[in-house]
């Protein structure tokens, strides 16, 4: 991506994740459930998606890590409440502002501005969904 257009997405906030479509996922009485087969976007290392809507207060970022574990996080960093991106190669994930703070897989500040870590949700994988516990 070049300077101006790279630097423009991050003033405005906009990551490369791409919101779920609804009709993957529900949620309902504190638990988010998304039918894992369907979602291409998790079949890679580091892939990623966010849900938003549905009852959900914030949005939810899930991202694969390298040994095929899922990761659920509140898609939104301390510092400007931007959405989060995972960052390619690394376990890491980044805020899409101009700052970039950075976090690991665990919700760690790791740096950038941010005051703190992120909101790190229990994911458990069952006959095909994904169940994450809000």
């Amino acid at each position: 991506m070049d300077f101006p257009v790279g630097f423009v997405k991050a003033l405005f906030g906009i990551c490369k994740t791409k919101q779920l479509s609804p009709e993957l996922w529900n949620f309902k009485d504190g638990k988010v459930q998304v039918k894992l087969s369907s979602v291409s976007e998790l079949s890679l290392e580091g892939g990623a998606v966010y849900l938003q809507g549905q009852g959900l207060d914030k949005p939810i970022l899930i991202v694969r890590s390298r040994d095929t574990k899922y990761l659920a996080f509140t898609n939104s960093c301390p510092h400007m409440k931007r959405k989060i991106d995972p960052v390619p190669g690394k376990p890491l994930l980044r805020c899409c502002s101009v700052m970039h703070s950075t976090f690991d897989y665990e919700g760690r500040k790791i740096g950038g501005p941010a005051t703190g870590g992120l909101t790190k949700h229990e994911v458990k994988l069952e006959e095909g969904e994904l169940i994450v516990t809000i």
